[in-house]
């Protein structure tokens, strides 16, 4: 059977600071996925939990507190809608969010490769693309050696952007220690967690780069990893990313219905 486009697993309303788009409500996220025929759509605004300490400036606001002002979630007999959110990981094990309040989410999203902020998730001293990719494995080895409750994690956009904005982040991703990504790769397969497709990250042009942005893909793929589709949409034209780019995606790494991760 082939891979199913019916869900979207990371996307943002307008409490997460990079969106505050007032029209990118639950509400309009729930009549999108009714739209386009989903059964699950997950919410997940960025996070810094007030009990772990360390947040930057722009997390700090955007606690507990300030994501849950979109409970209750609507329910919809179609489309199971869950609040989950996107914490930031900086390292070691320093996790924006407390394990006392993991219950508090049915999704847990965590980015490995947010270096465009400096100083705080990334040393500036890491500058080439060699020491990216070498920090980047090492940020999936130490998230795999924390505690989580792996079977609602999902490991977000392992190709973006943000993971190299002043160099070539499709160099990062060739320079990739193959031997290290495998095994952490299995290290997640076993766990039951989630590997992101994220849509936006597969812009016009992806195909010129497919060998570079497909290559960690099929090594996790490989290593029978399990994958979730997302938008990370931050306003409603975004919305559509994931039925208008996943069947390219889908069809160029041969996933079907056996490689979906399924939230429990």
């Amino acid at each position: 059977m082939p891979f199913p486009i019916d869900h979207d697993m990371h996307c943002h309303t307008v409490l997460s600071s990079c969106s505050s788009d007032p029209a990118q409500s639950v509400q309009a996220l729930l009549e999108h996925a009714k739209r386009r025929g989903y059964t699950l759509q997950c919410v997940t605004d960025h996070l810094w939990d007030s009990a772990v300490p360390g947040a930057s400036g722009w997390y700090a606001p955007q606690n507990i507190e300030h994501v849950s002002q979109n409970l209750p979630l609507p329910q919809d007999d179609q489309v199971r809608l869950v609040f989950g959110c996107e914490t930031e990981f900086l390292g070691g094990t320093r996790l924006g969010l407390d394990p006392s309040h993991y219950d508090a989410f049915d999704f847990i999203v965590i980015p490995p490769n947010h270096f465009h902020m400096k100083n705080f998730v990334r040393p500036d001293t890491y500058d080439t693309e060699e020491k990216i990719a070498a920090l980047f494995v090492q940020r999936l080895e130490d998230i795999s050696n924390l505690p989580l409750p792996w079977r609602k994690v999902g490991i977000a956009h392992m190709t973006c952007s943000l993971i190299f904005k002043e160099g070539d982040q499709y160099r990062v991703y060739e320079l990739v220690d193959e031997a290290r990504f495998r095994a952490v790769m299995r290290k997640f397969a076993d766990f039951g967690a989630g590997i992101e497709i994220n849509l936006s990250c597969f812009g016009p042009g992806w195909r010129d780069h497919e060998s570079a942005m497909l290559r960690l893909y099929r090594l996790a793929k490989e290593e029978g990893c399990k994958f979730y589709l997302a938008s990370d949409a931050h306003h409603p034209a975004e919305l559509d990313l994931v039925p208008q780019r996943a069947p390219e995606v889908i069809a160029a790494l041969g996933l079907t219905e056996d490689d979906q991760f399924i939230l429990t």
